[in-house]
């Protein structure tokens, strides 16, 4: 799939990606896990680590479980962030969710809300998911901007688990029609 903007493109990621993925993650290591609340050892930081994370998306792909898209420049083909829609499956209730990451660098240029839109795309007229819910730290200001701007709708708050401290987060829905 290559789904293309104005100014960016997403395209899946796929092991060949493993490199380009490896110095996204490196460069924004600090940023990247004050916001994730997956865990990551020393092993996801090396090429062998994000080639088994690549593999893992892609099989969850195949599942029908997990859509992670790099994000990339159109003039330069550079992978600048990565976002993904997964399934989160909650005791008897299944949900669609939105993450995403933007090197550094590139905060502030639009390209995220590009990114988002584009995947919220894929989401409807793809993948047939019918809602999509997403969660920002209430300091975050860009990430609650590009889900306001996208539809998104604050509907709660709730805690989430980053490096082992629970913290609030403000929850987002958008429907797709």
């Amino acid at each position: 799939m290559d789904n293309r903007g104005e100014r960016i493109y997403l395209r899946f990621l796929n092991v060949e990606d493993a490199a380009g993925l490896l110095d996204l993650q490196f460069r924004n290591r600090a940023i990247f896990e004050e916001i994730s609340a997956s865990e990551r050892s020393d092993t996801f930081y090396t090429l062998e680590g994000q080639v088994a994370l690549l593999e893992g998306w892609n099989k969850a792909r195949e599942e029908g479980k997990r859509y992670s898209f790099g994000i990339f420049l159109n003039h330069t083909h550079e992978l600048i962030g990565e976002i993904s829609l997964f399934e989160l499956e909650l005791d008897s209730t299944t949900k669609w969710i939105v993450g995403y990451v933007l090197d550094q660098v590139q905060n502030g240029k639009g390209y995220m809300s590009e990114a988002l839109q584009l995947a919220l795309d894929f989401a409807m007229n793809e993948a047939g998911i019918k809602r999509v819910e997403a969660g920002a730290l209430p300091d975050n200001a860009g990430s609650i901007r590009v889900l306001r701007k996208a539809g998104f709708q604050e509907t709660d708050r709730q805690n989430i688990k980053i490096k082992g401290i629970w913290k609030e987060h403000m929850m987002f829905a958008v429907d797709l029609q």
